[in-house]
């Protein structure tokens, strides 16, 4: 089961799935953060990721300062309260929150990231990925038919 918080039309958008690992080198950080401050100007897009890791929420940084959407999927129950670093961007129906865990524990596992991580490839149109290698639990996610950018 699914929950959403906002509208859901952020989902009729271009939707681009945006993935880092945890440990990146720093080769990495300048092109994705151009890419970041690029794809934030434009209105026909939105950004899907857990935004979890560091490189994640950097990338959400500048995304909510710009205009795309962003679709923020979570490995836990839904926000009952809107994080005030969302605000503005919610506000102006940038943002939509999903939850794929609906369930009562607020703590996630390594299983709800991967699921979380699995949703988020399956309803993306376009995949980016921040030094992600062979040997990196998100490697499982670069699909063959979808268009995939890698830094």
């Amino acid at each position: 089961m699914i929950e959403t918080i906002d509208t859901t039309s952020l989902l009729n958008r271009k939707k681009i799935g945006y993935f880092a690992s945890s440990k990146i080198a720093s080769l990495s950080v300048l092109p994705t953060l151009d890419w970041a401050m690029e794809i934030a100007k434009r209105e026909d897009v939105a950004i899907v990721s857990g935004f979890h890791s560091k490189m994640e929420r950097e990338v959400l940084n500048i995304l909510l300062n710009g205009r795309c959407g962003i679709i923020c999927v979570l490995a836990r129950p839904i926000y009952k309260v809107i994080p005030d670093k969302y605000r503005d961007a919610y506000d102006q129906d940038r943002v939509l929150f999903i939850s794929h865990n609906t369930s009562k524990s607020i703590m996630t596992s390594r299983h709800l990231c991967q699921k979380r991580n699995e949703y988020i490839a399956s309803i993306s149109d376009e995949l980016v990925f921040t030094a992600v290698t062979p040997s990196s639990s998100l490697h499982n996610l670069i699909v063959s038919n979808k268009t995939t950018i890698m830094f």
